[in-house]
């Protein structure tokens, strides 16, 4: 089990899980709109553990880079957890 950090709460989940389903599965306050990578409703910034996250994909990188956004955020309907991580609803 991998321990993640969302908003101040920590769940415990398993590896491979992603954070669009702890979120589905916790209440968290992460929001979701399309939840396919189009419209970044779902930035999340990582605190720590960004290397235990699955890379961003081209779908990722594009919105990403369309809304400027740092280096440390990420889509939660995009990233798989790999390892433990601490995320935070990005401003």
């Amino acid at each position: 089990m991998i321990t993640v950090n969302i908003a101040g709460r920590k769940i415990e989940v398993a590896t491979g899980t992603s954070i669009q389903h702890i979120c589905d599965e916790h209440d968290t306050p992460v929001t979701f709109g399309c939840r396919a990578a189009r419209c970044g409703a779902c930035m999340i910034k990582v605190m720590s553990g960004a290397d235990n996250l699955s890379p961003a994909g081209p779908d990722e990188r594009a919105v990403l880079d369309v809304l400027a956004m740092s280096p440390d955020c990420r889509l939660a309907c995009q990233a798989t957890v790999l390892g433990a991580v601490t995320i935070e609803v990005a401003d």
